[in-house]
């Protein structure tokens, strides 16, 4: 843009014709003040020339004496700016005249009253006054006198008129120069110090503020704007660098159309900018999700002005990929949508990782399962050794004594047979407690978590008796809401965990401690043995997939890692361990204690 002129040049020229016109302002109205002061001045003069002349008027009029005439017009050449003079009786008959230049000249008619106004003709100035004597009124008086007109006045003064008009230009010039000077050059320093950011290394640069006034303020605004623009400008970058992340960006205007998109969404989707630039996201489309997906993502995006989720979209090779997708809606000062911005990560390796995992998992249960039932196939059989013993005993005793033709009397023969059958059905009890053990949970229900471990101490108690194990139970009972047989599983773990560390070492007195309460908003769920602890240097990974003490024949190393998934993935609680040194019957004892932690 060009411009034309100098505000300095300007200020100048305006400078100067003010003062012009109010020096011309100034003259006129001097003028006006002359020739008004020149009009009230000859009034005066007219009454005083009617005072003076009152007594010959009165000797002319009422005596009719002629010599009256003569002293009138005597006294009237003594007045240099009367031209003429008419003296009318109050008939209006004029009766003398008077002419300066002694010239004859026609008597005008006196006027009505009404009439008898100052009348102003070129250089002459024609007044009408009243004659009087003693407050007797004894005619009327016209004067006509010579008086000086506008162009009159200007003649007369031009000399000094040139002369103070010159000293007005003259001065008015250097002061227009110096107050110009002194108005515009903060004005042109701060144009010449913004001419000098051309670059945003410019933008720590601020202007000096030596003004205490209007300029001042001015300078400071422009100092705090430029501390917002170079604010801005330093968000701009971090915004630029965010917008090429590893996420991938993308932004559409109100009607969905992109705009922009940065590195990591070619890289995440296989389209270049000229690709997408103004089409719609649904280029990305994969055709796994149905119209209720993307209506509830509208319906989000228009309700909250966001939406976060996973989608599967379609690379451009055909490839589908896993996002996880952020949308968020930008309104404007009307609350209206001016644009929505996008940004997704791939997961497609992450949620490969998690079926990965969910596998090994699944295959972590199974070994689980297949450790546990080990366990309870070696505890059944622990538990059948004696009344199938009893069973065996029973019936050959009864079969020996029928074969050798013995008479058994019928109420021994009974009551070996009664025996037989509560031996047959503690059995089948027993197999009813492995059956149910084993039985998948597949919702959250109710139960007691003492009678949980009720049921799984059932199952242990033979292996816990024959190694001479002493169990001290503190129990109340609890109900929560989660997966019984998973608990029953944990307890389990936890119960054989303790057993075998007590054998393992070779503890004498083998203590375990139970114990089951309330603690706050939690159920919590203790054992505790006195197999001396668990060595610090392995206790925090006593919870890790196939870590393992034992030797390799005797465990896994996947019961403590699967009781924690299933206490802290499945049933939302907290598994814990540390060691503890107590007193039990006036005895020191030192071992581990498991807790778990659940919300009621």
């Amino acid at each position: 843009m060009k411009y034309k002129g100098s505000i300095r040049k300007r200020l100048i020229s305006i400078i100067m014709l003010v003062t012009i016109l109010t020096g011309s302002i100034g003259y006129t109205a001097f003028v006006y003040w002359y020739m008004s002061n020149q009009y009230n001045n000859t009034l005066k003069l007219s009454k005083s020339i009617g005072l003076v002349l009152s007594q010959d008027i009165a000797k002319l009029v009422l005596l009719n004496d002629i010599s009256a005439a003569s002293d009138i017009i005597t006294k009237l050449k003594s007045f240099s700016a009367l031209k003429s003079m008419v003296l009318y009786k109050l008939n209006g008959e004029p009766i003398l005249q008077y002419n300066k230049a002694d010239k004859t000249f026609s008597v005008d008619k006196l006027p009505d009253e009404k009439h008898r106004d100052s009348i102003i003709k070129g250089r002459d100035l024609k007044l009408y006054v009243k004659a009087n004597y003693q407050n007797t009124n004894l005619g009327h008086i016209q004067f006509n006198f010579k008086i000086d007109t506008v162009y009159d006045v200007i003649k007369k003064d031009i000399e000094a008129l040139l002369v103070i008009l010159f000293i007005i230009v003259f001065s008015s010039y250097l002061l227009a120069i110096y107050f110009a000077k002194k108005f515009t050059n903060p004005i042109l320093n701060l144009v010449s110090f913004l001419e000098k950011i051309y670059f945003t290394e410019s933008l720590t640069n601020r202007i000096k503020i030596e003004e205490n006034n209007e300029y001042g303020k001015l300078y400071d605004e422009v100092n705090t704007m430029l501390e917002r623009i170079e604010k801005s400008h330093d968000e701009l970058k971090i915004a630029a660098v965010a917008f090429e992340t590893q996420s991938g960006m993308l932004i559409t205007d109100k009607n969905q159309k992109i705009l922009r998109v940065n590195k990591a969404f070619t890289k995440i989707t296989g389209y270049s900018i000229d690709e997408v630039v103004g089409k719609t996201p649904s280029i990305l489309k994969s055709g796994i999700h149905n119209d209720k997906f993307y209506q509830n993502m509208y319906s989000s995006l228009g309700k909250n002005l966001f939406w976060i989720g996973e989608i599967n979209n379609r690379h451009k090779d055909g490839s589908i990929v896993n996002e996880l997708l952020t949308i968020h809606a930008i309104l404007d000062n009307n609350d209206q949508v001016i644009y929505y911005v996008s940004s997704f990560l791939d997961i497609t390796a992450q949620k490969k990782a998690e079926k990965e995992l969910k596998q090994k998992e699944s295959l972590l249960v199974q070994q689980s399962k297949m450790a546990a039932m080990g366990e309870m196939l070696e505890n059944i059989a622990h538990q059948w050794r004696q009344p199938l013993s009893l069973i065996s005993t029973t019936s050959s005793g009864l079969l020996l004594r029928k074969s050798m033709d013995i008479e058994i009397p019928e109420e021994e023969e009974k009551k070996d047979l009664e025996k037989i059958g509560d031996t047959v059905k503690y059995l089948s009890e027993t197999i009813d407690d492995f059956r149910n053990y084993f039985k998948p949970n597949k919702s959250k229900n109710l139960f007691d978590i003492k009678e949980c471990y009720e049921k799984a101490f059932k199952l242990l108690q033979p292996k816990f008796k024959s190694l001479d194990i002493k169990v001290i139970e503190n129990l109340e009972s609890i109900e929560i809401l989660g997966f019984e047989n998973e608990f029953i599983q944990v307890i389990m773990n936890l119960l054989n965990n303790a057993k075998d560390v007590l054998e393992d070492k070779g503890v004498e007195n083998k203590l375990i401690f139970i114990d089951i309460y309330k603690q706050n908003d939690k159920a919590v769920f203790s054992i505790k043995d006195n197999g001396q602890g668990i060595n610090k240097d392995i206790i925090n990974r006593v919870f890790e997939p196939y870590f393992t003490t034992k030797e390799e024949s005797n465990g896994t190393g996947i019961g403590l890692y699967m009781s924690k998934e299933m206490v802290e993935k499945h049933m939302e609680g907290k598994l814990k361990v540390k060691n503890e040194t107590y007193t039990y019957e006036n005895s020191e004892y030192k071992g581990a204690c498991f807790k778990v932690y659940l919300p009621l």
